[in-house]
């Protein structure tokens, strides 16, 4: 359940970006996104949690990892190679961060892939290949010969 919610939230996320991208710059859209997502997070965390200062200085490397190169420039490089480019092809492209995950487990962490998980990462690159191939439109529909009857 929680994949299918992310999956869609993703899309959303993904269909949104191809929207304003057309009426603002990129990484202003992606600062703003930053930042607003930093402030939404960080009212739950002093609801919930009691942060303390020492323990978040003493944790800033991985803040800067997880905050600023994770998340910033991620989504500003994701927000400025999406312009122009049709949002399903974006989105399997941008589905290939699972397959390198998987790869990246397999090369650095020696870890075993099932058959179940190669038959994920196939199917994942063909669709992404399949769907960036250029379609043939037919001559009827170009005007050049009549139909068949």
């Amino acid at each position: 359940m929680l994949v299918l919610i992310c999956a869609f939230l993703f899309a959303i996320h993904i269909l949104v970006i191809d929207y304003f991208t057309e009426y603002v710059d990129g990484v202003k859209m992606s600062c703003i996104q930053f930042f607003v997502c930093g402030i939404l997070s960080a009212i739950p965390m002093f609801l919930v949690e009691k942060p303390q200062m020492t323990q978040i200085l003493s944790a800033w490397q991985p803040i800067l990892y997880g905050g600023v190169l994770s998340c910033g420039v991620a989504y500003t490089l994701q927000i400025v190679g999406q312009k122009g480019i049709n949002p399903t092809v974006a989105s399997l492209i941008l589905s290939m961060e699972s397959v390198i995950s998987v790869l990246a487990g397999l090369v650095v962490l020696h870890q075993q892939l099932s058959k179940r998980e190669v038959a994920g990462c196939v199917l994942m690159f063909c669709a992404i290949i399949l769907a960036q191939l250029p379609q043939k439109k037919e001559k009827v529909e170009q005007g050049y010969e009549e139909p068949e009857e």
